[in-house]
């Protein structure tokens, strides 16, 4: 595997941004920005052996710039949803960037996945690194970041995600890559199982309401593999609510931060599998229901609802207002050490 390094365009301000493209023997291609940490790439072979093109991306750094979907970012310091923008550590409020109405968004509008990252190379495994303040988009501590990614020769993208701070404050970060793998048309199709028997219920506003939900019964049970598209436009109020999937399911495991297959994804039409392994103890399944761009993405075409989806390894959002789900405070004198990884065949 090598790792080959292309520019990507400048920032408004002039500080140019990197491609990193990571290639393994069989051909099978990985490509990272060091703007916001982002996926932009994944080229696998399909059942005839022809390379796909997996994930939806921008040629150019300018599409990233104009981007509101997200598109292959990394998110933090608290991904997904903070209800009011407001949370309380140690007895101190806080008040963040709303940038969802009134609620916080995947840690604000310049969140982790606007930011510019210090990137190395090690090995074979490319290093972005990130120090987000005390006081950015609200969120107390210094925190640095770091995000290992690995591209092995079997066609497994790793990223491992550590963090330390020196003041108590929430983290919760993932990855944020849209998902189509046909390359094109709709994910209706996809066949999907999650492992998973529960999970979050929301408001009309996609803010959680506390309550943990069994799936069973209800169109959210992907326990076992079905196609998205089945129950998608059910009359469910769930669904209604979040316009399509766009909720937490919580990760069966025995031990909180088991590594666990959390996602299986199978595309009939090129027969390429993903399986998604992580640490995190939910995952937030987005049906893409909101994606669009004016902007021409990496396969020529603009991109429109329901044309990827989402798997988000994550703490549960909203989590710092809710003191049922699991805490995601990090202290001083702990580390955030979290694994996602994500295998093509």
């Amino acid at each position: 595997m090598y790792i080959e390094i292309k520019p990507f365009g400048k920032l408004p301000d002039g500080r140019a941004v990197k491609l990193f493209c990571m290639t393994n023997e069989t051909g099978a291609v990985a490509e990272i920005t060091n703007y916001g940490g982002r996926i932009v790439r994944i080229l696998v072979p399909d059942q005839s052996g022809a390379l796909v093109s997996v994930v939806k991306g921008f040629d150019a750094l300018d599409g990233y710039l104009a981007d509101t979907c997200y598109l292959g970012a990394t998110c933090g310091r608290f991904a997904n949803r903070i209800s009011n923008a407001k949370i309380i550590v140690e007895g101190e409020e806080y008040t963040l960037e709303a940038n969802n109405k009134e609620h916080s968004l995947h840690g604000g509008p310049t969140g982790f996945h606007a930011q510019l990252w210090d990137a190395a190379i090690e090995g074979e495994s490319l290093i972005l690194t990130y120090i987000s303040k005390d006081g950015e988009e609200g969120f107390p501590g210094n925190l640095k970041v770091e995000l290992a990614y690995s591209w092995s020769e079997t066609n497994e993208l790793s990223l491992e995600i550590t963090a330390t701070t020196d003041k108590t404050t929430p983290v919760n970060i993932t990855n944020h890559t849209y998902f189509n793998l046909n390359g094109c048309g709709d994910i209706l199709d996809h066949e999907l199982r999650l492992n998973a028997n529960r999970y979050l219920p929301i408001h009309a506003d996609a803010i959680p309401t506390g309550e943990i939900r069994f799936v069973k019964d209800t169109a959210f049970d992907f326990s076992t593999s079905k196609e998205i598209g089945k129950d998608i436009e059910k009359e469910e109020e769930q669904l209604v609510n979040g316009t399509g999937y766009d909720h937490c399911f919580v990760l069966d495991k025995e031990e909180f931060g088991d590594l666990v297959l959390a996602a299986e994804v199978f595309a009939p039409q090129s027969g390429i599998t993903l399986r998604l392994y992580t640490t995190l103890p939910g995952i937030q399944f987005y049906s893409g229901n909101f994606l669009n761009s004016d902007i021409s993405g990496s396969e020529g075409e603009s991109f429109k609802s329901r044309q990827a989806f989402c798997l988000e390894p994550e703490f549960f959002p909203d989590s710092p207002n809710q003191s049922g789900f699991p805490s995601c405070l990090l202290k001083s004198e702990e580390a955030f050490q979290q694994t996602l990884i994500y295998q093509f065949y």
